[in-house]
Formats: structure tokens, sequence, C-alpha cells
């Protein structure tokens, strides 16, 4: 019986994760125009080594940098193999969540908690986005769930103690704030009020790979903390740039998180229901749960109100998918909610819940407007590849444009002058959203006057693009 139990078990995790799968891959979202560009120049010239005078944090997260490369040497440059590590370990999340479920509570509440995440529109809509979050995200849950299983099953020895600092390391390996995840270590010592030897090796895994990246740090910087000193850099920069988009507003700057939850379309719906779900875990004291209570809080209080620098208050930019970090201890949260045995619950609660939640997810996930940003640049990259005259235009626009060429563009591409008084005989490429988005990112960000009113002399050559804000407009300077 039990083996029939176990192979329904199996086949409805499978359904569940090809159910994902399918979801991720409908809605693909593909190359976007902003940190996922930089990883992808990085993991295509990787084997060049880093680029020792840049500050821009993106270039040290050498865990999605390596990874990226290693699918563009097998499958080539393209949208799918940019993607492609961050979709498997968003589908090993599903996976992973199922064995948090069986571990901590039993198969139904993995199941539910698979289900939940299979669908989550935050984790739909950033499974095919090459950006750090989510991969790293997995490999910090990952390092977690084998502490607790060699805490609760006694199989792995000290050896899993090991193993989950090394793939925590991995994440951050990956993005910084991996090491966050220390905040539940730190809640679970107090709760158990003990502290065991084989708790030293967690971090002992970790420093292992701190160790590693330094060691090749060292060999391509001549700094072994050069990732350190590169963030440092480019948080003073990005504070002087934009004020942090308002963080450092004080008291107001607090709130950021609560109200991008209240608002944010991929989250706020499985929030609500979280935080009822949380409520009512402590209002009945349910025991069983604590351990994904205190992942789950200590972390989203830290991103609300901590601390993104060592050396002064800079509060951490708030952004939905940031909150990565925490969606598995708190789908588990909301599942053993939805699988409690009373009447209420299991009649009323837990159905209404899931029709809400799988139709307002596939609604908001398939209402985003941030899939296939690149279309227009594909179209402007065939226009203007046979050309042989000087094209001008912004600088984010030129790093689409090689990416979109595979790093191989044959277009004489050049950023926009001071002015364009000299410029003869050349085509003027303005893309309205991408300058709209770099003057948002820099309010110090200045471009020449002729872009914002092209002179009468200049002539239209093309449009690309049904949104009038949005436009990719050609001219041609005589």
């Amino acid at each position: 019986m039990a083996s029939k139990i176990f192979k329904n078990t199996r086949l409805l995790l499978f359904l569940i994760v090809l159910f994902g799968l399918i979801l991720r891959l409908a809605f693909f979202s593909g190359m976007g125009t902003s940190d996922d560009l930089a990883y992808s120049r990085y993991a295509y010239n990787i084997k060049y080594g880093i680029e020792q005078n840049s500050s821009l944090t993106l270039s040290t997260r050498l865990g999605i940098i390596y990874a990226t490369a290693l699918s563009y040497r097998l499958f080539g440059v393209n949208d799918f193999s940019s993607v492609l590590f961050v979709l498997i370990t968003s589908i090993g999340s599903i996976i992973l969540i199922f064995y948090f479920g069986k571990l901590l509570f039993n198969d139904k509440v993995g199941l539910m908690t698979a289900f939940l995440l299979s669908f989550f529109p935050l984790d739909v809509v950033y499974s095919t986005k090459l950006l750090s979050d989510m991969p790293s995200a997995f490999f910090m849950a990952l390092g977690v769930y084998i502490f607790l299983y060699s805490e609760i099953r006694s199989k792995l020895g000290s050896i899993g103690y090991f193993l989950s600092g090394v793939f925590i390391g991995i994440g951050y390996l990956v993005r910084e704030t991996s090491l966050l995840i220390a905040l539940f270590f730190i809640v679970y010592i107090v709760y158990k009020r003990k502290i065991k030897k084989e708790y030293f090796l967690v971090p002992f895994g970790v420093l292992v790979i701190l160790a590693i990246e330094a060691f090749i740090f060292f060999g391509m910087t001549g700094d072994p903390l050069f990732r350190m000193h590169a963030s440092m850099e480019h948080l003073a920069e990005v504070i002087i740039a934009h004020d942090y988009y308002g963080r450092l507003d004080f008291p107001a700057g607090l709130f950021h998180y609560p109200y991008l939850i209240v608002t944010n379309s991929l989250l706020s719906f499985f929030y609500i229901f979280i935080f009822i779900a949380i409520f009512y875990c402590i209002i009945y004291k349910k025991k069983e749960v604590y351990y994904m209570l205190f992942w789950f809080l200590a972390l989203l209080l830290y991103l609300s109100f901590g601390s993104g620098s060592f050396t002064q208050y800079i509060p951490i930019l708030a952004k939905d998918r940031y909150l990565s970090i925490i969606t598995i201890p708190g789908i588990l949260l909301l599942a053993f909610f939805l699988i409690e045995k009373k009447s209420i619950i299991k009649k009323v609660v837990m159905p209404l819940t899931l029709i809400l939640l799988v139709t307002t997810s596939i609604v908001f996930v398939y209402l985003r407007e941030d899939r296939h940003l690149l279309d227009n640049l594909r179209e402007l990259n065939t226009d203007l590849e046979n050309s042989d005259k000087e094209v001008f235009i912004d600088d984010r626009s030129i790093k689409a444009l090689d990416y979109i060429s595979e790093y191989n563009t044959k277009i004489n591409l050049k950023e926009y002058p001071e002015d364009f008084i000299s410029i003869k005989d050349a085509y003027i490429v303005i893309n309205r959203k991408m300058i709209m988005n770099l003057k948002a990112a820099n309010k110090n960000r200045i471009f020449p006057e002729e872009i914002s009113n092209p002179p009468t002399k200049w002539l239209k050559v093309k449009e690309i693009g049904q949104n009038e804000e949005e436009k990719i407009i050609i001219y041609y300077i005589p």
C-alpha cells in the first residue's frame, strides 16, 4: 500500500513539475534591457577575465556568470541559453519545496507546496529572465534543507552540515543576499538553546567557497577581496546617481517593502494568504512550522529594515524579485495552513483559495508587459546590419544590439556625442523607452538636446513599435 502511495506521489510531483515547466515556457520572458545584458556580456567575455576597473557588482557574481558562460558554450548565445540556468533552478525549486514539505510535514503538504510554487507568479515571471535572485535563493534553500535533514533524520552525519554551508556559499557566488540566511541559523540556535559542534561546519562550508572565490579573484585581478570592494564602490555610485530610489528618505523609505507587497500583482494575493497562514499558526501555536516562520520573518524584516552596507545604514532597494529568498518558507506556511484538517479550511478555504490564486496568478502573468523586450531592437538590427554608415545610439541599446548579434555585430555603432553639429551622413537612433529608463536610473544622466528635439533637417527613415512612448525612431543626417 505504501509503495502504491509513493508511486502516486511521484506521479503527481512529475505532473506538477511538468505543469510548472509548461507555464514558464508559455510565458517566456527572455532577455531584458538591464542587469541581464550585463550578466550576458560578462559571461561571454569571461575567458578574458574580470574587468579590473569595473565597480559594477554584477561583474563579480561568478556563480551566474560561469553558469551562463557554460550554457553559451554548449548552446550558443540566444534567449534560451541565456536563461537556462535560471529556469533549471526554478524547476529545481519546485522539486526542492516538495521535499521540504515532506521532511517537515508529510507528502500532502509537500505536493501542495510544489503545486503552489508551480504557478506562483513571481517565480513564473523571473524563471526565464537572466537575473541572479532565483538561482541564489534555490542554492540557499538547498543548504537549509540539507541542514534540517541532518537535524531531523541524522542520516548524513557531519558531512550534511558541511554540505549545507557549501550550497549556501554557492548561493552567495550567485548573489550576496544568500548570506542573510545566517539570520535563520541564529534564531534557530536561540530557539533550540544549544550549539552542537557540527553547527560550526556550516560556516566552514561557506568559508571554503569564499576562499575559492578569493583565489579566483586574486588570479584575475590581484585583489582577493575584489568583490567586496567593487560592491561598496558601486553602492556609493548608486546613491549619488538616483538617491537609491527614495529608500534613503526617512522614515518613508522603511515602508517600501510593505507597500511593495500590498501593491505588486506578482506578490499581493499570495502574500495575503501567507500572512493569514502565519497568524493562524501563531494563534494556534503550530510548533511544526516554527522553522519556516524563523526563516520567513527574519529575512523579511531584514529586507525591510536592514542595511545593504557594512559601513553605513543604507536600506536594501525594494524590488519584488528580492523577496525570492523567502518564497519557499512562505509557500510552505501557506500549504500547511491549506492542508489543515479543520472542516472549514478543508471544504471552503482551501478550494476557494486555490481557485483564486490559480486564476489571478495566470491572469497577472499574462498581463505582464516585460516579455520579449528586445523585439523592437531585433527589427532595428535587421534594418541596419547591412548599412556601412555610422549609427549613433544610446549605450544600453548598443549592449542590446551586441547581444542580439551574438556579440558579432557588423553595425558601426557609436554612442551619442555631446552634440551632432559635426555629424554628417549618419543614422541617429532614438530608443525612447531605453532613454527614459536610463534617465530614471541616473538622475544626473544627460543626453544631447537633439535627442529630445530632433532638428527639422533630420530625415525620419523609420519608426519601430506601436506604443508611441516606446517607439524606436531612425533618423538620417544628410
